[in-house]
């Protein structure tokens, strides 16, 4: 038999104790049998407790904005974008959107570089874990730089 648990205040815990089944939604069903997830959602929190998270975040943030300040004026690439942790870029190209055929090809190309980097369409977002180091950003970047010359015809 599995089991789980939710860690929460005793004031959190007083209000959903307290509230009428209609204003709650009751999961426990849903989350109690899945022993992986707890054991996942407890090492995140020991992360969170024990290791300088929020210096790492910081640290991604500014790693996003020295690694696509080398695309400025590339024209290759337009709409470069970040919010947090996260970054985005648009390759330019003929027929963009979700569903453009150039998606496909730099995934592949992506992969053959050890790289799970999945474009949505012409739209390539990185999203990497906080643990990442600035040299592994930075292949992440090389990548985008010498796949974008592939695809485009550069190379």
């Amino acid at each position: 038999m599995t089991a789980a648990g939710v860690d929460a205040d005793r004031a959190l815990f007083q209000r959903l104790r307290d509230a009428p089944d209609r204003q709650t939604r009751r999961y426990a069903t849903c989350t109690i049998s899945n022993p992986i997830a707890c054991a996942a959602a407890v090492a995140n929190l020991d992360i969170w407790r024990n290791e300088p998270v929020l210096e790492r975040i910081e640290s991604l943030e500014a790693m996003h904005r020295k690694n696509l300040a080398r695309f400025e004026g590339d024209d290759r690439f337009t709409n470069m974008r970040q919010m947090g942790t996260i970054a985005a870029l648009d390759l330019v190209v003929p027929s963009g959107g979700y569903l453009a055929e150039v998606g496909p090809r730099m995934r592949r190309l992506f992969r053959e570089r050890g790289l799970l980097i999945r474009p949505l369409g012409n739209v390539i977002y990185l999203m990497p874990p906080y643990c990442v180091t600035a040299d592994e950003l930075g292949l992440a970047y090389d990548a985008i730089d010498e796949v974008a010359s592939i695809v485009l015809g550069k190379a």
